[in-house]
């Protein structure tokens, strides 16, 4: 299982996830960006159709977690570091509260693919120090 990690550490892969539902509950939008130790950049953002924020935002790290397998493969040998601005979807996968049981499934996908990353480190941030994938959540493109 992942860990919290220092807002200050860097790590060989970061990533950032986002979601967000307008009005909420409303239409759902992912977005997720993965940033390699070259420089080179990753990006995804999808409609998800009708839920809440914390639907978005589960499947905005579900995303993430997939984006990062597909680049890496399973059991990588590097660190990674993901960030989002999600308390509750954050919380809940690494265990400090219990999932509610609607977001059961998604919880249970997430630890799934989190297993595969050995080297996956989660981080909760605020949502101003989430701007990369904020501003692609945004973007009028999506």
């Amino acid at each position: 299982m992942p860990k919290a990690v220092n807002i200050h550490e860097t790590s060989d892969w970061n990533a950032w996830f986002d979601g967000s539902a307008k009005p909420n509950p409303g239409a759902c939008l992912l977005a997720c960006i993965v940033r390699g130790p070259a420089g080179e950049v990753h990006q995804q953002t999808r409609a998800l159709g009708y839920g809440d924020s914390s639907d978005a935002e589960y499947q905005a790290l579900i995303a993430a977690l997939e984006l990062l397998l597909a680049l890496l493969g399973p059991a990588p040998t590097v660190s990674i570091l993901l960030r989002g601005d999600s308390q509750v979807v954050i919380n809940d996968v690494l265990g400090s509260s219990a999932a509610a049981v609607r977001l059961q499934d998604y919880r249970a996908r997430a630890c799934t693919l989190m297993a595969q990353l050995p080297g996956l480190r989660l981080k909760w941030v605020p949502r101003h120090k989430n701007t990369e994938a904020d501003a692609l959540l945004r973007a009028p493109s999506v």
